[in-house]
């Protein structure tokens, strides 16, 4: 009778072990904003966590930034479809959190994700009325590229020597090279917005002042209109109709303002390029315009505390490994263990994650971003071009963003 209790027991040891090791893993499911090669790249991250453990399956669907926000407010709204973690731009988590539409990462917190892990400027733009609400996977943002070869054949490295370019500097650098018999552009005007942006922190950086009402419209911001602008009528710029980054590529164009996320494609088009901080007032002042891709959970009463455990583990595993979104996705990851890694300190883009620079990243904050970028954006370089006055171009792009304001009320 012995041996048959025995018996039992153990077969019930050895059922009970085969269950719980053949148990099905919990399923999350992740969107994210990454399409393209960046998507590849992120599924491949996602691939890796998958099949590096077998408690957690993560089912990623990446789409545009633009399908994104439409997607989830009618998920949020209905309670149907939401995700267990998304992907969102840093300057999108105000408004998410004044619709009520996302929650603190305080769960996640209690299951292993630490401030201290990540890039400050990154983590604390998501602290919001003394709750957090954002887990940076990266930082991302505006530079300088300038082909190196032609610096060597014009002589012209001593203008970037100290790592910055100055808007001062880039007449004489034009000019020198012309002497030097180059017949090509001298300096890109490409994405505007993240462009002007990067130089309006030098000198001011604030959207608004009061939280609400825009700031903009104001003579920092005009300043910065008025220095590219000279530039361009005297014939420093690309001009209205050039295509910026094909000039780059065919090495008709020396400097070329653009995001980090851009270098694949400038090494596989052949350049041997390097890389600055954003062009500047004076390097003392010099900051770039950045942004941060979070992790968030966007609000859902049926959530488990099994997924968000499971959201845990991931967003962790995804930080730690994060070298890979370095290396094929031009990205700055927000885990600061990567800044150890020799591989990632022989990236261009590294100098973005020096903790002694950290006052030139520019991350931007404004409850109403997404009507100020709208509105921003819509003029673009005609200021620059002379088809319409800087004054104009400001006080239609304030009223447009006092008028969206108003809409919401």
């Amino acid at each position: 009778m012995t041996k048959k209790l025995s018996l039992v027991l153990i077969l019930a040891l050895i059922l009970g072990m085969s269950a719980q090791a053949f148990a099905a893993p919990v399923e999350i499911d992740y969107w994210s904003v990454f399409t393209g090669a960046d998507g590849a790249t992120m599924q491949g991250m996602v691939d890796s966590f998958n099949n590096s453990q077998n408690e957690v399956f993560v089912n990623h669907t990446p789409m545009t930034a633009d399908d994104l926000y439409q997607k989830i407010p009618l998920a949020v709204q209905t309670g149907s479809g939401v995700p267990d973690v998304a992907i969102v731009h840093i300057e999108r988590i105000p408004m998410f959190v004044k619709q009520e539409m996302i929650y603190p990462v305080d769960f996640l917190m209690e299951n292993g994700i630490e401030e201290e892990n990540y890039i400050p400027s990154a983590w604390e733009r998501t602290d919001i009325e003394e709750e957090h609400y954002g887990v940076p996977l990266d930082v991302h943002g505006f530079v300088t590229y300038y082909n190196k070869d032609m610096f060597d054949k014009y002589d012209l490295n001593s203008f970037v020597e100290d790592g910055y370019l100055t808007f001062d500097e880039i007449p004489a650098l034009g000019d020198k090279a012309r002497e030097n018999g180059y017949e090509g552009k001298i300096f890109g005007l490409t994405w505007f917005r993240a462009q002007m942006l990067s130089y309006y922190a030098q000198l001011n950086g604030k959207l608004t002042e009061d939280g609400t009402n825009p700031s903009f419209n104001n003579d920092d911001m005009k300043k910065v209109y008025q220095t590219i602008k000279d530039l361009h009528d005297s014939g420093y710029t690309t001009l209205k109709g050039d295509d910026p980054l094909q000039l780059f590529h065919s090495g008709d164009l020396l400097v070329w303002p653009e995001g980090i996320w851009m270098k694949e494609g400038v090494r596989l088009a052949g350049i041997n390029y390097g890389m600055l901080a954003s062009a500047c007032f004076s390097p003392d002042v010099c900051a770039n315009w950045m942004s941060s891709h979070n992790f968030v959970q966007f609000a859902d009463e049926e959530r488990t505390e099994e997924e968000d455990i499971a959201v845990a583990k991931f967003i962790n595993f995804m930080g730690e490994n994060s070298l890979t979104w370095a290396v094929n996705g031009g990205q700055v990851p927000a885990h600061v263990s990567i800044n150890d890694v020799e591989e990632f300190g022989d990236l261009h883009q590294a100098f973005l994650a020096d903790p002694e620079r950290g006052d030139e990243l520019a991350i931007y904050y404004y409850l109403y971003w997404g009507i100020f970028d709208t509105a921003f954006s819509r003029n673009g370089w005609e200021p620059i071009y002379g088809t319409m006055s800087i004054e104009e171009a400001l006080n239609q792009a304030e009223q447009e963003v006092l008028d969206g304001i108003k809409a919401l009320e």
